[in-house]
């Protein structure tokens, strides 16, 4: 007959090894639900690059970027003379979006939704651009106590870091961004011939 003593034992043991099941099934859905949740904020980012990259590869998009680049002026009168609401309503209209564009970059870095090495190359160089070709205006605006794209600066300034660090050839001793100066040109026709190259 099997005493009190072992009954005990047994009843413990089972008890522990119970717990132990349980401990071991907990770590593993634990582990396992981080694991998902993980690769839900993966998809919800990769969603979101692939939402921005549509965006920034649309024709429409395309010709506000370059109706922007193309623009010409001497001072900020001048422009806000030139390219306003009322004087130049389509050129206004593709400056504040690409513009806009950017700030929304900035906010969904600023939320945490997004960090630099998330922009895609091509975003990250226009928002170089637009800091090169927009910056000393902006900066006489902010002397005037009039900034146009004040929140967007300090994600200006961290593309420029963290670029600065990734790719410093890009800039001269200074740290000033060399924007093309002393790179050639790429012509589409040298790109296609490589392509073909690539595909023999």
């Amino acid at each position: 007959m099997v005493d009190q003593l072992t009954l005990q034992t047994l009843g413990i043991l089972l008890t522990g090894l119970t717990v132990s099941i349980a401990a071991i099934y907990y770590t593993l859905t634990l582990r396992y639900t981080r694991k998902n949740q993980q690769i839900q904020l993966e998809t919800r980012q990769a969603q979101l690059y692939m939402s921005l990259l549509d965006r920034w590869n649309t024709k429409e998009f395309s010709k506000q970027r370059y109706d922007s680049y193309r623009m010409e002026w001497t001072d900020l009168d001048d422009f806000r003379e030139k390219y306003n609401a009322r004087n130049n309503p389509d050129i206004f209209a593709s400056f504040n979006t690409f513009g806009r564009s950017i700030l929304g970059l900035a906010e969904l870095k600023r939320k945490g939704l997004i960090d630099i090495s998330f922009l895609d190359g091509m975003m990250l160089t226009d928002i170089l651009h637009w800091w090169a070709r927009f910056g000393s205006m902006e900066k006489e605006a902010w002397e005037r106590g009039s900034p146009n794209w004040w929140s967007v600066v300090p994600f200006i300034m961290e593309v420029i870091e963290y670029d600065r660090k990734n790719r410093p050839e890009g800039y001269d001793e200074n740290g000033v961004y060399k924007w093309l100066r002393g790179k050639p040109w790429v012509q589409p026709e040298e790109m296609m011939q490589l392509r073909q190259k690539l595909l023999q």
